[in-house]
């Protein structure tokens, strides 16, 4: 009995053994070998954007993006996005735009760049009335990752002020992280799928008319007290007091067919006074929200190549005042 009980230990023995050898022979192969992503994921893991900034943190004078879908690239292959021109034209160009992004996660992620040490030259933030809605799917939201990673950030008001991601029970969330914490390929699960079978696919394509953007905008007038506001102006408070600077745009909107919904006083007046409110904490500001025609939309904000193509003729402009643009020729 006891010679088999000791058989029985020997072969547990070997078989943990094993166990812990092939864990980390994944974990070399994934952190050597897994690639960093042209763009965000839509289910990236907090794994991977840790990752993605201890590797921002070893350069600097960078140029980060933050930003929702329309940065993205919403609709178009990675390769086709303003950032990737941008990219491959010289710009040292980092790209933490996501297809759900808001100002609560810009702030999130700039508490992360600061906290992470990373040194950039310049954040370009992306600012888009149409999540200041309060009615908008994303206007309190926190993505996973982010919220995983930041929350400690907040205040206690600030907390109130959004809806964290959905925890799963107390058990299953102690086995998640300590899974996430042994291994890399659980960890950043979700990050092999979307490298090795693609991303999320969009929602079938719709006939595009006016009717389907009703709503879209809130007109009422704009206050710091709306939370996309508050979260947009304190991302570019927090990264002035930092002595990092910021350059902030107004999403390009395709006025022509939002005319009856846009084309009015509180529209404008909304965009002046998020204009003020970031130029009274330091960051630059470009007006794009009707400098482009309508041929270079997909939607009622989403550009066609040939859309984004312009929008990086206009950053390469505008990013010549930094160092990351130094060599981009786009702006000649």
């Amino acid at each position: 009995m006891k010679k088999n009980n000791f058989h029985r230990a020997i072969l547990a023995a070997l078989g943990l053994c094993t166990v812990i050898v092939v864990i980390a022979f994944q974990n070399i192969i994934i952190d050597f070998f897994f690639p960093s992503l042209p763009r965000l994921t839509t289910d990236f893991s907090p794994m991977y954007l840790a990752r993605e900034l201890r590797a921002y943190a070893r350069e600097r004078g960078a140029a980060i993006f933050f930003g929702d879908s329309v940065l993205w690239g919403y609709r178009l292959e990675s390769n086709d996005t303003a950032l990737a021109l941008l990219a491959r034209e010289g710009c040292r160009c980092r790209n933490l735009a996501f297809k759900s992004g808001n100002p609560a996660n810009d702030y999130l992620l700039s508490r992360l760049l600061l906290e992470s040490h990373v040194n950039p030259g310049v954040v370009v933030l992306e600012i888009n009335q149409a999540v200041l809605n309060q009615a908008d799917s994303e206007y309190q939201t926190v993505h996973p990752a982010i919220w995983s990673l930041a929350h400690q950030y907040l205040t206690r008001r600030e907390r109130l002020m959004l809806t964290p991601p959905v925890a799963a029970d107390g058990r299953w969330a102690n086995l998640e992280r300590i899974a996430s914490s042994v291994s890399l390929l659980y960890a950043m699960r979700s990050d092999l799928h979307a490298m090795l079978y693609g991303d999320v696919p969009p929602p079938p394509r719709l006939r595009i008319t006016p009717e389907l953007f009703e709503g879209t905008y809130d007109l009422s007038p704009l206050a710091l007290s709306n939370v996309g506001v508050h979260f947009l102006v304190e991302t570019a408070h927090a990264l002035h007091q930092a002595g990092v600077p910021v350059l902030a745009f107004h999403t390009p909107v395709n006025h022509a067919l939002l005319h009856s919904y846009i084309d009015n006083v509180q529209y404008r007046s909304n965009k002046t006074f998020l204009t003020h409110e970031l130029l009274a904490r330091g960051a630059s500001v470009l007006d794009l929200d009707s400098a482009f025609p309508s041929n270079a939309f997909l939607d009622e904000t989403h550009l066609t190549p040939g859309g984004q193509n312009r929008l990086a003729r206009i950053l390469a402009h505008a990013l010549h005042h930094y160092s990351v643009q130094a060599r981009v020729n786009l702006a000649r």
